[in-house]
């Protein structure tokens, strides 16, 4: 319990060290991303100003589609930290997250399922388009630590069948996104 304490003490600590030094109207965003919204993946994100320069995010995926003959469906969630060269919430930034998913995917002759977590590093560039609304666009490359089975969904329950069971690194695309946010 004490260990806890300490660690929340040191959070709150280095949260109120990076107050922003100046006023600023906008220090809290939440988003959603349109690009994940088009292939059926729900998705919300929320995003705190720590400093002129630096911002806090946290966003979660979520993607429920599951038919015989196609999974997508996965729960992903991404923590990050992004500085902005010019202020928070405006112009070009560079980014970097933590990123856990759980997935099954596949199609109907071949499934995975499994988990990944990983780290990567993003560039973006957000537009103001009113006091309180913005659109950025991002983009990012990861590096993941997948581990997850691999099946044949259409053998019988009579017949033989083999299970791969894989672990690797993975270089992959973390970030891609056209995304709203409303400014708090």
């Amino acid at each position: 319990m004490n260990k806890q304490r300490i660690i929340l003490f040191l959070l709150l600590s280095a949260a109120l060290w990076g107050l922003p030094r100046r006023a600023s109207a906008q220090i809290f965003a939440v988003r959603a991303n349109a690009l994940a919204a088009c292939s059926a993946t729900l998705n919300v994100g929320a995003e705190t100003a720590l400093t002129d320069n630096w911002s806090l995010e946290l966003s979660g995926y979520w993607n429920p589609v599951n038919t015989a003959s196609l999974s997508m469906n996965f729960h992903a969630v991404q923590l990050g930290g992004r500085y902005w060269f010019y202020e928070s919430f405006v112009g070009h930034f560079l980014g970097q997250h933590l990123t856990y998913v759980g997935y099954d995917l596949g199609s109907r002759t071949k499934r995975y399922k499994g988990h990944a977590y990983g780290l990567g590093v993003s560039y973006g560039y957000a537009w103001m388009l009113s006091k309180r609304w913005n659109v950025a666009v991002e983009a990012g490359v990861g590096i993941y630590r997948t581990k997850d089975t691999r099946r044949d969904p259409t053998v019988g329950d009579w017949d033989d069948e083999y299970i791969y069971h894989n672990r690797r690194w993975t270089l992959a695309p973390s970030k891609l996104e056209v995304s709203f946010s409303y400014l708090f």
